[in-house]
């Protein structure tokens, strides 16, 4: 793989407790709704929402710089027309390196592919069952099922991971409607952050929702789905802001061990060239079953550090000033 490839960094907070991103692997590929419009109009709203997801917010003046002279379609690498429950969709994929050296051409920051995880705590009491958490798939039932479908639709648009806990919760009598503490029964999940709602049916249709310091009525549940989108549309800003591209550059050295099969060192290259952390690499050493890359990132190396700790197929072994020593997860 030749180590020219331009590639580019997102910053990661280092959270006390570390981070817990994990890598958003759709981050260049896109689906949205056709509505009564051209296919050039649909792929440039794919292009919006794209370059939305990498800046994090809405700014129509980097949107012109990152655009120039070209077309949205001068981005795309493929397309596909879907049809689900007769509406029709836009499937597009985006050219990563063009796309990239648009944003480095122009001084832009963005965000990676690493991603923040944020965990949601949601209690409901509806008034005729015992109060439940809402929790992963399978869904309960309707109302369990439209809140789901909130955050997931948040998670596509803006590129980040709403995680709800595993079908073992359950509410004992301790657990208080509106208590403020997070449940122990969370320690055994990794997250970024932390997000509780408490949701209370008041009258044949009518609903309480209590979340931070604020309590909040509603004549119906449409009205507050409503809400709690653009809660945690406005809050999605804030949590992917912690993970803004740092315009540093360095050079640090990395050493993979274990390494005991071309299929390895596929993974390896496939690995690093997803990586836009890195904007070029190449191999220094390879012996005794272990390999060595000299990379020039984007970013400190400590913050590399943490994309490696966090990458879903590698496991940070040990690391000093000047080596970083890592395995990749057996394939």
């Amino acid at each position: 793989m030749q180590g020219a490839y331009l590639k580019t960094f997102f910053l990661i907070i280092i959270f006390s407790n570390g981070t817990f991103a994990k890598d958003f692997d759709d981050l260049f590929n896109t689906t949205i709704m056709i509505m009564d419009e051209s296919i050039d109009e649909s792929i440039d709203k794919s292009f919006e929402s794209l370059v939305f997801r990498l800046l994090g917010t809405n700014d129509d003046e980097k949107m012109k710089l990152i655009k120039d002279q070209y077309d949205s379609k001068d981005f795309l690498k493929t397309y596909t027309l879907l049809t689900k429950n007769n509406i029709k969709f836009l499937k597009a994929s985006f050219d990563e390196e063009t796309v990239i050296k648009q944003f480095v051409d122009n001084e832009i920051s963005f965000i990676g592919r690493n991603r923040p995880v944020v965990f949601l705590d949601i209690e409901v009491d509806n008034g005729f069952d015992k109060p439940f958490k809402v929790e992963t798939i399978p869904y309960e039932n309707s109302f369990e099922s439209s809140i789901q479908e909130i955050f997931n639709e948040i998670s596509q648009e803006r590129g980040l991971f709403f995680e709800f806990p595993q079908n073992n919760i359950t509410l004992i009598n301790s657990d208080y409607f509106f208590e403020e503490k997070t449940n122990n029964d969370f320690n055994q999940y990794k997250f970024d952050y932390f997000a509780s709602i408490n949701i209370l049916r008041l009258g044949i249709n009518s609903w309480s929702m209590k979340y931070g310091n604020e309590v909040l009525f509603f004549e119906n549940e449409d009205q507050m789905f409503k809400e709690i989108k653009e809660i945690f549309n406005e809050q999605s800003f804030i949590y992917l802001s912690n993970f803004v591209l740092d315009r540093l550059e360095e050079e640090i050295i990395i050493k993979f061990s274990k390494v005991t099969s071309v299929e390895m060192i596929d993974k390896l290259l496939e690995i690093l060239d997803q990586m836009i952390s890195i904007k070029r690499y190449s191999i220094t050493s390879f012996k005794n079953d272990e390999i060595s890359f000299i990379l020039e990132i984007f970013g400190t190396q400590d913050q590399f550090i943490e994309s490696v700790k966090s990458h879903k197929d590698l496991t940070l072994d040990k690391s000093s000033k000047d080596l970083i020593e890592a395995s990749l997860i057996k394939i």
